[in-house]
């Protein structure tokens, strides 16, 4: 995984973790110190093809991150 999409989901989960909801696109831009939301915007999707979080089309604040740890387990 690349940092840049490390950085972004760390921050989205330590988000949640902090104010109990997901933060927006302008919010991690400007949390990561990125400029353009369109590039959180590439990065969450590639992070959703990856399966690392959900994303609710045209809803504030519907990123999801999915624990991936029981599916991991299971398969052992």
């Amino acid at each position: 995984m690349p940092e840049k999409h490390k950085l972004v989901l760390d921050f989205i989960k330590a988000y949640i973790k902090i104010h109990g909801v997901a933060p927006s696109y302008s919010v991690i831009a400007s949390g990561l110190g990125m400029r353009s939301k369109s590039n959180i915007h590439r990065i969450i999707h590639k992070l959703k093809e990856e399966g690392l979080v959900a994303v609710k089309p045209y809803q504030f604040n519907s990123i999801r991150v999915i624990d991936r740890s029981v599916r991991e387990v299971a398969s052992l």
